[in-house]
């Protein structure tokens, strides 16, 4: 880029962008739109959008409402920045970054971004205050926003957020965190700036209160990513670690921030604390701030943050801040805290820290002490700080007695916990300090408890002796319970035997269950220690044992055996719990009270104190048989063996392995029952550890094997040993036999939980353990062949029963493989007559059905192998036991039936295992009930069906019912329903077995059992429904019934009439079908209203037929049709509510069909009669229901009648209207009349002679209730009536009316009546009524005088009732608009034809006027007016309706003309105090837009031509208005109309004022809209124009004239040339004419401007003076005028055609008194300089520039003729301005020679032989000076090096000044001012060091030329020349040389110059205070000490205040200054 274009560049302005806008604002800028869309919508599209987002935000967020008012209202689309101040600028860039804040809050949502999209485009957002924006989005970098405000950001390059953000503009993308954490990092951003900008967000976020959780996830990321950087080895910088701590610190000390802004810096915080060693200052600001009170923070994260940061820094010391321990004291629950973090996590270094904190005021935190000196665990050091705290604290004279107290409570709970340590540090503290020892010592009475813990032997020892002294004292003390119990278990002997020294004394104070616990722990140690073992035996045998306790406590022994004997029994290798001493005790028969123990004999003994291994294993099989025997004769059997069973998982192996071997010899020797009940149990218990393999392990057959019994002695622990051990409980299994009790496997889920329910159970568990490869396979291979063994026969069963059951596919899949061998094993044995297994074949069929492949494979072996063995066999297998006592139940297949069935299945068997839904196709395939087959077949099928039908039956599993239902689901056949019907009846009796099972199923298995039951009811099983001996029947009648709060009953109920909706009912015979109709309508009686209702809403689904339901009517109506009326009795009161009822269920009926599907019956229209009769005779006994029954039999008939067409039909029938207008008398209710209206009117089309005479009760009837009613189906009713009643009426008037006034006339008494009733229909029925009222009566002849009707109604009060007269007049406008536009129209002409007839019986007597005669005698007499008043409004609103409608023009034309004629009349002065004239005008304008423009036109001329003078105006005012509006192809048609229009207009100028007003309108319309077809016909007016405006007298009219002229001249353009000469005349005289005001003098300048504008170079140079001259001259009068004209002539004329008159011309202005005259000269000159041409120039330079020099002189002139200094000054500025405008038009090439040639002319030429101070060099010079000075001012550094040229001579002048040379005052003012300017604008393009020292010793020399007082406040030329030059440079050198400079001028004796220097020195210091302070020693001490000084007192004063300005800076300077 060039420096010019970087120069231009940067002035250029911020809103240049509005220039290429088609809206004024940058249309390529928007947020939410593409720029090509954005720049389609304007500022008030924009805001409309940004106010609703507003709105919305405003319910979100109320602190929004701050910035309505200045950025979201009306006020602020006016609001242009560009036009505001710097200062309101940065105010509203204040507003504007918190609302922006506050918006980044809704970014996410789209009013967010509707009111960012206005800041956009209004404030311009994106561009000034693009950092702000930038920031509010950044933590939505990877959302698809933060690309769209990116792609529109203009971010300044000075800007630190240009390099990061800049180059991402163009492709804006969502910006991954790491760019924006590498953007911001120290790394990138030297200055830091972005890092504190980002770290600062959330603070400022707190202070304005719009923290949200994106800024706080961004903020929080964004610091750990910085960490991380320099964790992982980039480093972290001091910047950076320093600007976190201060964002930190503050954060976290900002009180009430709020739980989420602190929980967002703890993660950073932490992550600072790890990856930097902060100082400890800066640390400490940390932690500190951490535990700020009220911050908001979570407690538990407050707290953990703090101990982590802590526990990252060993070794710190400078505690937690000043108030840390009344901080902590307000963390709610810190005692839980502190104490779950230890526990958790430990913080053994942060606790200390925080413990040392604590302790020190105990008074506050004595709950969180305790709470952690409590703690099972608590470190070694805390309690080391604890200890010592504490004794400080409890010994310092300083503290407190409470505090004492509380020290001493902890210290002896510390003690009694770490003694060792209290101790120690007891001793430690006591050797430097004097610490009272009361502090950790107890009361006497608690010095036993202190000792009984202690850790020392004898300690322990001595304080059991004293707890048994406090006890015998008489002390009950819990504690020493405990105390004693926790000793029991001591592993020391002789504290043991100090327990036993006193054994009663013990007994007493622990007694059974407190001595066992206390011991136990010893008994089951693994590591157990005989001796300790033997005292305790001691003990038992000796005291417990005795009958004293156990008569007390007698299921002690009991107790003992199972928590403190057990595990000892057994015999093991190592570790033993039993010497040879404790075997004596406990097998020499000291514990023979114990019952588990009492059978040892000795033989048990003896084999105990055997020390071979032989001996041992033996008595570890003894002892366990033993056991077992006493178990077995135990009162307590089940609890010991849940004992046992509980064994088998301890963790104690001894205990566990005698467990195992317990019960695996209980089962071996148990029998019955109690065997299988201990066998199913351990089988239960251990089936978890099915997941573990044991097939490795060898002789496991065996249940007592000797490698088993070698590994219970030597490998006890092993865990293979306990494997062994399971393995010999399972191998026991195999000795469990079967009970002599039929089992039925196959029960389902009609489970008896007894024996065979066990064996059951048990027989599954042992099958499955056999079947999980886990075990060993002889050990397997006994188990099942046991367990066949006991099963036998029933063995196929029991495989069914696994394969059904819930197992593994793999065991099912094995059962079935089992089942294949033991089918096959049967074809073997009896081969010659097999097995019938047909009763299997439907098990089978379920596992055909499975999901899992291999299942369905097996299956089908099975299917096969089955039917191979089956043969002719009539050995049928488990006939009587398959179902247990179901099993009568089952049906067997024939052979033949078998076979065929059996080939069916065998033959698709490859398709079942591929498919489990094969089966099911096939069953409907083979088993499909096909009319016309033969018998045979069909018997089979029915043959199978009723085997399976059978199956399901009797198979009380719902699983396996469910799929066998399936199966034969989608066969259709009534032999299905006759077989499950025991099923489906059982269901009635809720208590029924079936019934009891089916509602313990769950309920989605009930509900599908139970459709899939119903399901059987289908229209082809209605045979079954005819049999009465069946059941069925009865069973759906009943059901009907039934209770539905029961659930299984309301199921049944529903799946009943679902089954019937779903065809059951339609197939029923007529008789069942009333049958069923008539029970379900009775059995609603017993619902709820909810179901009564669902229920009803199914009988809708019911179809009858119309003879059923008459037959239903009568059933039902029965109770209505007594007519005895007797005296009511008590016992009467039943059949009294037989009517109510009966209604009731009528209306039911009536409500189920669709009476509009039901056919056109007459004798069901009089059977619904019928009903409506008995209704009006038993009205009176009838409680409820009657008028909704009545009203849905009269839609009813209604609805049965409309489709009835033969009126005979309806007379055969005896039908007749009586009963409905006996309805219509008798009824109250609304909706019953109005049905029965319709009903009347429908039965008008049938029989009308009946209707008609009946005709006045309907009329009547109407008139008092449903005019008035406001619901719609009232207004139907009247709609209807209308339309059949009406036209007949309208027949009658039409007959009687000659023409169409007639028919008003005749018609007003009858449509009065409608319209009179329309104040008093409800107000949204009024419009539909009158549009059906007129449609009925015939639009064409009676909308027209309805609509006037409705007009006249707002004359009146009453016709207006209450309501304004623009809504009464709104429903005469809506009525028209409900018809067609040619309907419309005709109205239109008819009203306003009706309007001439009214306006004319205002002057008539004899009223000719349809709405006259509504007018009587008592009728106001304003009553005319308004009646016209109220139709111009009414004409109005039709006009308006017609408007832009294809209207008929023929009528539309006469409308037009009637009322431009009416306007006529109108205007006469009677009218023209009523709004009559107005309105009329109003509509003549609508009517108007109805008409085209030919039709217009020919009027308006005819009435030219024709018509009075009011006409003739009326005429030219609607042609003025309306020829604008002609469209231009039309009007290109209509030339010649408009031209005979204008000429004749122009005729009446000059004549009468109105009509030459009128006059010049209409040809200023044409003029300003003409084609040019009629610029022919507008040139012919312009010689009659120009002639008139001279002549009128009216000012108006001729400022109208001048208007017209300047129109004319502007359009005609050329064809305005013949007229110049006339016009310039006219406009020149009026200008200078006295007598012409100031608007007309402006309308003729504008005439001249126009001539200028359009014929410029058709004016001659002398008109061109002459306009020119007269514009000069009239400066003085109006400069504005003057100026603008000027700027016409210069933009018009040619320069070189302008430039000669203007040099003519200056030739006599120059001379012209007028100054204003002569500046009026140099304004146009310098316009015309500035709209020059360039390329025109050059060939005009030399003369242009003669002549500036010519100007140039004329201050020499002027002042000849004394002209005062200050007009010469305006003057010369005026012409400079001129000549700076020609230096703009030229380059560098072409000005240098002109600028050396002006300092020729200012300087050389005149200067031989003459003074440097001649008074006309001196002048020069100053033009001179003056020039250069506008060049600086306009062109700044571009002309700073031409000072070069002058700068030889300002050399001179300046050395001439200072030696008295030259005196010119204004001179050496400008020069100075010229150099001053030059300095400050020069930035370095000229001006250098050197050339600086070069002139500053003669500007120095220029201070005494300057003399001034102190009081002088304007500063001196010499004083700003001086500051602009320090001001424009930075070189030490050369400021110093300035500052001596002036210093020592201060020296000068003369007291004037040292003020004058003094003030020269402050303007320098003032200017470049900061360059210059480096010379504040010598400029202060060695000048300024010596000035404060001074003798005179100014000098001292100004000294001080240069003073005081450096100081401002510096601060005090006393030490330079002494």
């Amino acid at each position: 880029m060039s420096s010019l274009a970087a120069q231009l560049q940067n002035i250029a302005s911020l809103d240049a962008a509005r220039l290429t806008s088609k809206y004024g604002q940058p249309s390529s800028r928007s947020y939410l739109f593409p720029p090509k869309v954005a720049s389609t919508h304007d500022l008030d599209s924009i805001f409309a959008l940004a106010q609703s987002g507003f709105e919305e935000l405003l319910s979100l967020d109320p602190y929004m409402e701050e910035f309505e008012e200045e950025l979201f209202s009306e006020k602020s689309k006016r609001t242009d920045r560009m036009m505001l101040s710097q200062e309101e600028n940065n105010e509203l860039d204040v507003l504007l970054g918190r609302c922006l804040r506050r918006l980044g809050k809704w970014i996410g949502i789209m009013a967010g971004g509707k009111c960012i999209e206005w800041l956009v485009r209004r404030f311009r957002v994106h561009e000034m205050n693009a950092e702000t924006l930038l920031q509010v989005f950044l933590p939505y970098h990877e959302s698809p926003n933060f690309p769209r405000i990116l792609a529109i950001l203009t971010i300044p390059q000075d800007s630190v957020y240009f390099a990061p953000f800049f180059p991402l503009i163009k492709g804006a993308q969502p910006v991954p965190r790491s760019y924006i954490t590498n953007a911001i990092s120290p790394a990138r951003d030297k200055s830091l700036r972005l890092l504190s900008d980002v770290a600062g967000m959330v603070q400022q976020a707190i202070k304005e209160k719009i923290v949200h959780r994106a800024l706080l996830t961004f903020w929080t990321a964004i610091m750990v990513d910085l960490l991380d950087g320099g964790k992982n080895g980039r480093g972290v910088q001091e910047g950076l670690v320093k600007v976190m701590v201060e964002s930190f610190v503050t954060i976290l000390s900002t009180p009430f921030a709020g739980e989420d802004i602190n929980a967002a810096v703890y993660p950073p915080s932490v992550l600072l604390t790890r990856s930097v060693t902060l100082t400890d200052e800066a640390f400490h600001a940390i932690v500190s701030s951490i535990l700020t009170p009220n911050s908001g923070a979570n407690a538990s994260q407050r707290i953990l943050t703090l101990l982590v940061i802590l526990n990252d820094r060993p070794g710190y010391s400078y505690g937690l801040g000043d108030n840390a321990s009344q901080s902590l004291s307000k963390v709610k629950q810190l005692d839980q805290i502190l104490v779950a973090a230890l526990e958790k996590y430990k913080f053994e270094t942060a606790m200390n820290t925080v413990v040392a904190v604590i302790l020190e005021e105990p008074e506050i935190h004595f709950k969180t002490i305790r709470s952690i000196l409590e703690y099972r665990e608590l470190p070694k050091s805390i309690a080391q700080l604890a200890a010592s705290t504490l004794l400080r604290l409890g010994s310092s004279e300083n503290s407190s007695e409470d505090t004492k107290d509380l020290c001493k409570s902890l210290l002896v709970n510390l003690r009694e916990r770490h003694p060792t340590i209290v101790d120690s540090v007891y001793v430690d503290a006591s050797a430097i300090a004097q610490i009272d020892h009361q502090l950790v010592q107890k009361p006497a009475d608690e010095a036993a408890f202190l000792n009984i813990y202690a850790a020392d032997i004898s300690s322990r020892v001595q304080g059991i002796k004293e707890v048994m002294e406090l006890h015998q004292s008489g002390s009950k003390d819990e504690s020493a319970v405990a105390a004693l119990v926790a000793r029991l278990g001591d592993t020391d002997e002789s504290v043991i035997q100090a327990l036993y020294q006193d054994p009663e004394q013990l007994l007493e104070i622990t007694f059974v269950e407190k001595y066992i616990a206390g011991v136990r722990p010893t008994f089951w140690s693994a590591i157990p220690k005989p001796s300790i073992i033997g005292h305790h035996l001691d003990y038992i045998s000796n005291t417990l044992l005795t009958d004293k306790v156990l008569k007390k406590y007698p299921n002690a022994g009991r107790q003992i055996f199972q928590e403190l004997l057990f595990p000892c029994l057994l015999a093991i290798e190592k570790n033993s719990s039993l010497t040879k001493n404790e075997v004596l005790k406990v097998f020499g028969g000291d514990f023979k009270s114990i019952d588990m123990l009492s059978k040892i004999g000795p033989e048990i003994l003896k084999a105990r104190l055997e020390n071979d291994q032989r001996g041992l294993t033996k008595f570890n099989q003894l002892i366990a048989a033993v056991l077992a025997n006493a178990t077995t004769t135990s009162a307590h059997f089940d609890q010991d063996i849940t004992y046992f069973i509980g064994q088998l998982d301890s963790t104690h192996a001894p205990a566990r392995l005698l467990a195992h071997m317990v019960l695996a010899q209980l089962i071996t020797s148990l029998k019955g029952d109690k065997q299988l009940s201990v066998a199913l149990r351990a089988l239960q218990h251990i089936k978890a550890r099915q997941n573990v393999s044991f097939k490795e392990i060898d002789n496991s057959e065996d249940v007592f094997s000797t490698p088993y019994l070698d590994a219970v002695y030597k490998k006890t622990q092993d865990a293979r040993t306990t494997q062994r051990a399971v393995l010999s409980l399972l191998a026991a299994l195999g000795t469990v036999r079967r009970r002599a009790i039929g089992i039925t496997w196959l029960q389902g889920d009609h489970h008896t939980y007894g024996n065979a329910a066990s064996y059951e159970l048990f027989a599954q568990e042992v099958y499955q353990w056999t079947n999980t490869g886990l075990l060993p396979t002889p050990l397997a291979q006994n188990l099942l062949r046991a367990l066949l063994a006991q099963l036998g026969e029933d063995a196929l069963l029991f495989f069914a029963s696994i394969w059904t059951g819930p197992s593994s596919t793999a065991l099912r899949t094995a059962s079935l493989r089992h089942a294949l061998a033991f089918v096959s094993a049967y074809s073997g044995i009896r081969s010659q007559q097999g097995i019938d297994f047909q009763i299997m074949v439907p098990i089978v069929l379920i596992a055909l059905q499975d999901s899992e492949k291999p299942i369905r494979s097996a299956a089908v072996d099975l299917l096969k192998a089955m039917a191979d063995n089956a043969q002719s066999s009539e050995n049928i297998y488990a006939l009587d036991t398959v179902y247990g006592d179901r099993s009568d139940s089952v049906q067997l297949l024939k052979p033949s039936d078998r076979k065929r069935y059996l080939d069916v299945l065998i033959e698709a068997g490859d398709d079942l295992v591929v498919d489990s839904n094969r089966l099911q196709t096939i069953h409907t395939a083979a088993l499909v009930i096909v009319p016309g087959k033969n018998k045979k077949d069909t018997a089979h099928r029915r043959a199978v069906l009723g085997c399976l039908i059978s199956h399901i039956i009797s198979y009380g599993s719902i699983r396996e019912r469910l799929v066998l239902l399936k199966l034969i689901s989608n066969i259709y056949d009534h032999t299905i329903l006759r077989g499950l019907l025991p099923l489906i009846t059982a269901l009635k009796d809720e208590k029924d077995k079936e019934s009891v099972w089916l509602s313990g199923l769950a309920r989605d298995n009930r509900k599908e059992y139970l459709t899939l039951l119903f399901s059987t009811f289908r229209k082809e099983s209605v045979s079954v429904l005819a049999d009465e001996q069946s059941g069925a029947w009865q069973f759906l009648l009943s059901v009907l019934h039934m209770d539905t709060a029961i659930h299984l009953q309301h199921q049944l109920r529903e799946l009943s009439l679902q089954r019937m909706i779903d065809g059951v009912f339609a197939a029923l015979p007529p008789n069942q079908k009333i049958e069923y109709t008539l029970a379900l309508i009775q059995s609603l009686h017993a619902l709820s209203s909810e179901e009564s209702l669902a229920t009803s809403k199914l009988l809708e689904r019911f179809d009858l037929d119309t003879s059923s339901i008459v037959e239903i009517i009568e059933h039902l109506s029965e109770p209505l049709e007594t007519t005895v009326h007797r005296k009511k009795q008590r016992h009467d009161e039943i059949e009294d509510d037989k009517p109510t009822t009966a209604v009731l269920d009528l209306t039911v009926l009536i409500e189920s069909r669709d009476w509009k599907a039901v056919p056109g019956d007459a004798s069901l229209v009089a059977s619904l009669m019928s009903i409506l009769s008995s209704l009006l005779a038993k009205r009176q006994v009838i409680s409820q229901g009657v008028d909704y029954l009545e009203q849905e039999v009269l839609a009813a008939i209604l609805a049965l009648v409309e489709k009835i067409d033969d009126a005979q039909e309806i007379g055969r029938a005896h039908v007749g209207i009586e009963v409905i207008i006996k309805v219509i008398r008798a009824s109250t209710n609304p909706r019953t009349s109005q049905r029965a209206l319709l009903v009347a009117s429908e039965l008008a089309r049938l029989i009308p002679e009946a209707v008609l005479h009946n005709v006045m009760p309907i009329f009547t009837f109407m008139g008092a209730s449903d005019f008035q009613r406001d619901d719609a189906y009232s207004f139907g009713v009247v709609e209807k009536t209308v339309s059949r009643i009406v036209p007949v009426m309208t027949k009658s008037l039409q007959e009687k009316a000659e023409n169409t006034l007639d028919l008003y006339n005749e018609s007003l008494t009858f449509l009065s009546i409608f319209t009179d009733m329309a104040g008093r229909l409800p107000k949204h029925r009024i419009l539909p009524f009158f549009v059906h009222l007129v449609k009925s009566l015939g639009p064409a002849d009676f909308l027209a005088p309805i609509c006037m009707l409705l007009v006249d109604r707002a004359t009146t009060k009453a016709g207006r009732s209450g309501n304004p007269v623009s809504v009464v007049l709104e429903l005469p406008a809506g009525l028209a608009g409900a018809f067609d536009i040619q309907v419309r129209t005709e109205v239109l002409s008819q009203v306003v034809a009706e309007l001439a007839r009214l306006i004319g019986d205002l002057s008539r007597s004899e009223k000719e006027a349809f709405l006259s005669r509504t007018i009587g005698e008592n009728d106001s007499s304003d009553r005319p007016v308004k009646q016209i008043n109220h139709l111009l409004t009414f004409t109005l609103a039709l006009i308006e309706q017609l408007r832009g409608k294809p209207c008929t023009q023929a009528t539309v034309q006469m409308v037009v003309q009637n009322l431009i004629q009416l306007a006529a009349k109108t205007s006469q002065p009677v009218l023209a105090s009523t709004d009559i004239p107005k309105n009329i005008q109003a509509a003549l304008g609508g009517a108007m837009q109805l008409l085209s423009a030919e039709n217009l036109l020919t009027i308006v001329l005819r009435l030219v031509t024709e018509g009075t003078d009011q006409d003739v105006i009326m005429a030219l005012n609607t042609f003025s208005d309306r020829v604008p509006l002609i469209r231009s192809e039309i009007r290109a048609k209509c030339s010649k109309v408009i031209g005979d229009i204008i000429k004749k207009a122009s005729t009446l100028l000059g004549t009468v004022a109105s009509s030459t007003k009128a006059s010049l309108t209409a040809i200023k319309t044409v003029a300003t809209t003409a084609l040019s077809s009629e610029d022919g016909a507008l040139s012919a007016v312009v010689p009659n124009l120009v002639a008139a405006i001279s002549k009128i007298g009216e000012t108006t009219n001729v400022i109208g004239g001048l208007e017209l002229v300047e129109v004319l001249v502007r359009h005609l353009n050329s064809r305005i040339i013949p007229y110049i000469q006339s016009i310039i005349t006219l406009s020149l005289t009026l200008v200078t004419s006295p007598k012409s005001i100031s608007t007309i003098i402006r309308s003729s300048f504008s005439v001249l401007s126009s001539l200028l504008e359009v014929v410029s170079t058709f004016i001659s140079s002398k008109q061109l003076a002459t306009i020119i001259r007269t514009t000069m001259e009239h400066k003085s009068k109006d400069s504005s005028l003057t100026l603008k004209t000027s700027t016409t002539i210069s933009k018009n004329i040619r320069t070189k055609a302008l430039f000669p008159v203007l040099m003519e011309l200056w030739k006599t202005t120059q001379n012209d008194d007028n100054q204003e005259t002569i500046k009026a000269f140099f304004d146009l000159l310098r316009l015309t300089l500035k709209n020059a041409a360039r390329d025109e120039l050059p060939g005009m330079m030399k003369n242009v520039f003669a002549f500036f020099l010519d100007v140039f002189d004329l201050r020499h002139r002027l002042q000849l003729r004394q002209v005062d200094a200050m007009t010469i000054n305006d003057i010369e500025e005026s012409a400079i301005g001129s000549f700076l405008e020609l230096v703009t038009k030229l380059n560098e090439a072409t000005f240098k020679p002109l600028f050396i040639r002006l300092y020729d002319w200012a300087v050389i030429d005149l200067a031989d032989g003459k003074a440097i101070d001649d008074g006309r060099l001196i002048e020069r010079k100053i033009v001179l000076l003056h020039v250069m000075m506008g060049l600086l001012a306009k062109f700044k550094n571009l002309l700073s090096p031409y000072i070069a040229t002058l700068l030889p001579h300002i050399q001179e002048l300046l050395p001439a000044y200072a030696e008295g040379s030259i005196k010119d005052e204004p001179l050496h003012t400008l020069l100075l001012d010229v150099l001053g300017k030059c300095f400050e604008v020069d930035e370095g393009s000229y001006w250098t060091d050197q050339l600086y020292l070069q002139i500053l010793p003669n500007l120095i020399k220029q201070i005494p030329l300057f003399p001034s007082s102190s009081s002088s406040e304007e500063d001196s030329a010499i004083s700003r020349c001086l500051a602009d030059l320090a001001g424009s440079t930075n070189s030490e050198n050369v400021l110093r040389r300035l500052n001596s400079s002036i210093c020592l001028m201060t020296r000068s004796d003369d007291i004037k110059t040292r003020i004058q220097a003094l003030k020269a020195l402050d303007k320098v210091w003032e200017k470049q205070m900061d360059e210059l302070i480096s010379f504040v020693p010598e400029t202060v001490s060695e000048f300024l000490a010596e000035l404060l000084e001074d003798e005179s007192k100014d000098v001292e004063l100004l000294a001080r205040g240069v003073l005081a300005r450096i100081e401002k800076i510096t601060g005090s300077l006393k030490e330079y200054l002494e």
